[in-house]
């Protein structure tokens, strides 16, 4: 499995950033005017000077020293490329209130604190369907749509690194819940809380707040999303596990705040043993007019029995979701890499978030909490028939294996409610073979989609196609997009493979098992890439809803990772 706030500007500013090349080693961005976020970047006591613009006028940050002329050209082109406009904020092309996500990793936070602060995280804190996840991708509700609909749109376009044009088929998924009559239904909820040594530790590199308070933190927000007929459990583990508070009113905050002040750091890691121990708890006082769920707040350093607490996690995760109990984890401070991200996403129930600081607290349980812990479609089966006139060149969202046959049959364990609008997208590439005339129109791809929804029904929707309209040229020199979702998508999916991509060039010169060409090579990617970036990015709304990221945060995301692996690499 494979910037910041406002939009770029061009015109008033163009003839201050046109005699900025003669300035080496700077780096200029303007949003809506001024700079987004202005500081400079410092490794080792040693600043990057960042020539930042500010209402049209030139401001400095910090002295040069020991630079290169690599670094030159990378900020020659990040001069170039920061003037493509995004559009305003459109509206969202669905009708419905609410969005459908997949289950699993829903987002890439872990990663992006590392960049924001100055580090070069691991590929393996990056997944396509945790950065899809953070992005309102819109989808068009049909006529006559059921609960949950899906709709697929298609593309043909030159991606960034492809040896050939591709086609994208773009599978979406919506609902048309009503989002001011909808009620969470009540929760038994398992609070599962590490207790570790490790949680003592600070919750991230510029706080000296640690793990466990910042788990305090979180329990304090979600309490205010409960009420009387809710019930809290909560256990607490390190190498044992402890029961501290049974089947308390979701409203009894005495009772449970009472239950974890007590909790201290201190011992190893069993996370399957607390798991299992709250999922016990839990079938104690189930009740037919709740759903039960597991909250996990872990910073997923299992340090007792290392080399199989995954695999015991993964199997008490499975046994207890096929009694319809599913479980949210939450990584504090440091997350499961993106193989054990991928296998709780194909557990029925189950997802995953990381907060990464106490912003993402904040949206996660006071914006997200009744979404999240709302499945509203289980064992999604999809079927997609592919002509033989095209070939799978990939899959990206949701699991598939290699090589890829013309059927492609796929699984989705949960789709649950989010406030974006088709995020997890699914996008199957193909690339066309000499047998497909481009005179002609083209059905790239037939969908054939059942799951069952929240009563334990099983639906089936009408086959869909996905189609390449007649006349499209061959070489897509003229790329085509059927809507601006899709050309989104597609977007948001080079964006994510080139951060994982140059991350594995540079990541292992870290651990001293690389070298100054792999760290030079993800610095050309990124740069190259910034170009890419911004022509596809050009007429895209820079958000779709304000719970979306922004485009141009994306943009500033990749120009930070270019310095970070600079600076690392010229130790400053």
């Amino acid at each position: 499995m494979r910037g910041r706030k406002g939009n770029p500007q061009v015109g008033r500013h163009r003839r201050q950033i046109d005699t900025a090349d003669t300035l080496s080693y700077d780096s200029v961005m303007i949003y809506n005017g001024r700079v987004a976020r202005s500081r400079s970047t410092s490794i080792g006591g040693t600043r990057l000077r960042r020539q930042l613009v500010m209402n049209g006028k030139f401001k400095t940050a910090g002295r040069t020293s020991g630079t290169s002329k690599r670094l030159t050209r990378t900020c020659a082109i990040l001069l170039l490329t920061a003037l493509i406009p995004f559009t305003g904020c459109a509206q969202s092309v669905g009708d419905g209130d609410f969005g459908v996500t997949t289950g699993g990793q829903q987002d890439i936070a872990s990663a992006r604190s590392i960049i924001e602060s100055g580090g070069v995280p691991s590929p393996a804190s990056v997944t396509v369907e945790g950065f899809l996840s953070e992005h309102d991708i819109p989808v068009t509700q049909p006529d006559n749509a059921d609960e949950l609909f899906a709709t697929v749109a298609a593309a043909w376009n030159d991606d960034f690194n492809a040896f050939t044009p591709l086609a994208t088929v773009q599978l979406g998924f919506g609902t048309n819940i009503d989002a001011d009559a909808f009620e969470r239904a009540p929760l038994n909820i398992g609070l599962v809380i590490d207790i570790s040594g490790s949680m003592g530790e600070p919750a991230d590199r510029t706080t000296s707040t640690s793990r466990l308070e910042a788990v305090k933190i979180a329990v304090d927000r979600l309490l205010a999303q409960l009420d009387d007929n809710d019930r809290v459990s909560i256990v607490a583990f390190n190498a044992l596990a402890l029961t501290r508070l049974e089947a308390a009113a979701g409203t009894d905050v005495a009772a449970i705040k009472g239950a974890i002040d007590r909790l201290v750091p201190e011992g190893s890691t069993d996370l399957a043993r607390g798991m299992r121990a709250a999922y016990q708890v839990l079938e104690r006082n189930q009740s037919d007019d709740r759903n039960d769920r597991l909250i996990v707040f872990t910073d997923a350093l299992l340090t007792a029995r290392p080399g199989s607490q995954e695999e015991e996690l993964l199997d008490v995760m499975e046994l207890y979701a096929d009694r319809d109990i599913g479980a949210t984890l939450f990584g504090i401070g440091s997350d499961f890499g993106n193989e054990t991200a991928l296998a709780i996403s194909q557990i029925r129930g189950g997802n995953y978030f990381f907060l990464s600081d106490f912003d993402r607290i904040v949206s996660v349980f006071d914006d997200e909490f009744d979404l999240l812990v709302t499945p509203v479609a289980f064992d999604v089966n999809l079927v997609m028939s592919i002509p033989f006139s095209l070939d799978v060149e990939g899959v990206y969202g949701i699991p598939a294996e290699e090589p890829f046959p013309h059927v492609l049959e796929l699984e989705i364990p949960t789709l649950f409610l989010s406030n974006r609008d088709g995020g997890g997208a699914t996008l199957v590439r193909l690339r066309a073979g000499s047998l497909v005339d481009f005179d002609e129109e083209n059905v790239i791809a037939q969908l054939d989609l059942s799951y069952t929804d929240r009563n334990g029904e099983t639906v089936e929707i009408d086959p869909i196609e996905a189609v390449l309209p007649a006349g499209l040229d061959p070489r897509a020199t003229e790329p085509y997009f059927e809507n601006d979702s899709v050309k989104r998508a597609v977007l948001l999916l080079n964006t994510a493979n080139v951060l994982i991509e140059s991350l594995e060039d540079a990541y292992p010169a870290f651990g001293f098992f690389g070298s100054a060409d792999d760290e030079q090579r993800a610095i050309d990617r990124l740069s190259a890439f910034l170009t890419y970036f911004d022509n596809l990015a050009e007429g895209l709304s820079d958000r779709e809803s304000e719970e979306s990221r922004r485009l141009s945060e994306e943009r500033e995301l990749l120009e930070q990772l270019i310095f970070n692996i600079f600076g690392a690499a010229n130790n400053f």
